[in-house]
């Protein structure tokens, strides 16, 4: 793991529950709080240049939830027993409409194990940048980061909730983080997303993947269902490729396993167990994983 920076919130600063902000301001900074027991800090629509930053949180609903939001930069927030809310849901970023650029680093969010978010039809997750239309689109970057027990109540709606969660239109890169323990992906990545020096475990699917996608290294322990979920086209196949891939969990859980059209995942370095099942009995048809050097460990 990384070094994280830890929030440089003023000495003898006391915890309070603040009152959430409302804002469509050209220009908002939020920093240098101590916060507990709330339902969300920051509500933002229409704002044009949102700052975040040396905020520690605990018993606490998510942070921002925000609409159409030109520039975005969220530094040194911590959250433990992160709390959802059925409105607002969960995580420290929670974001649609587009942006131009959004740059997220040292962020750490534990859930609370005791209190799993509502189960709802939503998708939530510790960082979503959401939203289907045309003006949905952004250039970000999230850089060291720690999220832990992303949790939702068993009920008629899918476990939807992820580490992080990006749609189409969004771009850029996540490195240098962990995710563990979620009820869906650790990462669900759609769109031109680049995944460098992560570690993931004990989600449903370390990473799902919508695309042809290129990533750096990704090392993995232990997930529920497999390692890497890739969505193929139905008229053409998709290409996913990992540089170094690193799995040290139970060699009896897949790999890969594609869906929706075939896939190839090549691998230009596997590090795992010599009996790793590389590709799912379930993968569609015609679906390879391709692994171009190989470690045993």
């Amino acid at each position: 793991m990384p070094n994280i920076a830890a929030p440089a919130v003023p000495s003898g600063l006391a915890f309070e529950t603040p009152r959430t902000i409302y804002t469509s301001s050209h220009s908002v900074d939020v920093s240098d709080m101590k916060i507990e027991r709330g339902t969300i800090l920051v509500r933002a629509d229409d704002v044009s240049n949102l700052m975040m930053s040396d905020i520690v949180a605990r018993d606490f609903g998510p942070i921002m939830r925000g609409r159409s939001l030109d520039y975005i930069t969220v530094d040194r927030i911590a959250i433990s027993m992160g709390k959802a809310d059925a409105t607002y849901g969960l995580g420290i970023v929670n974001t649609s409409g587009g942006f131009l650029t959004a740059v997220m680093q040292d962020l750490v969010f534990a859930g609370d194990t005791t209190s799993p978010a509502p189960n709802a039809k939503d998708a939530w997750a510790a960082i979503a940048l959401k939203g289907k239309k045309s003006a949905d689109t952004g250039t970000f970057t999230i850089d060291r980061f720690d999220f832990r027990d992303l949790w939702m109540a068993a009920g008629s709606n899918y476990q939807n909730v992820d580490g992080i969660s990006t749609e189409r239109g969004y771009n850029g890169t996540i490195r240098n983080g962990r995710v563990a323990n979620a009820s869906d992906a650790c990462l669900d990545i759609k769109g031109d997303v680049t995944v460098d020096n992560v570690y993931l475990e004990n989600c449903r699917e370390g990473i799902k993947l919508w695309s042809s996608q290129s990533h750096g290294l990704i090392e993995m322990g232990t997930h529920r269902f497999v390692a890497i979920i890739a969505k193929g086209g139905a008229n053409n196949a998709s290409a996913v490729y990992i540089e170094t891939l690193v799995l040290k969990g139970d060699p009896t859980v897949p790999v890969f396993r594609a869906e929706d059209g075939p896939v190839t995942l090549t691998v230009g370095t596997l590090v795992a167990h010599p009996d790793q099942v590389l590709n799912a009995s379930s993968s569609y048809a015609g679906s390879s994983v391709v692994v171009l050097d190989r470690i045993d460990i």
